[in-house]
């Protein structure tokens, strides 16, 4: 059964953990993004306020540095 991301903006660090969370277990399970998903989380990366944005980078950083190839080029940040 597919899953549906949703794009969202991230208005918290909650929201942004639970991001990773998503990241986490789909990279667990497939061992990739989908296309859905890597979209999905860079227009929320692209979107998001500065400091969101540097802490879902840390996250990936440090939860799931092998996906952190799929934001690197979109978001910047730290």
């Amino acid at each position: 059964m597919a899953r549906t991301i949703s794009v969202l903006k991230w208005e918290s660090e909650e929201e942004v953990e639970n991001a990773v969370h998503d990241i986490k277990t789909e990279m667990d399970q497939r061992g990739e993004l989908t296309k859905e998903t890597e979209r999905a989380m860079q227009h929320s990366l692209r979107i998001a306020d500065p400091d969101l944005t540097n802490h879902f980078l840390q996250r990936v950083r440090q939860q799931v540095p092998e996906a952190l190839h799929y934001f690197e080029e979109a978001g910047g940040g730290a």
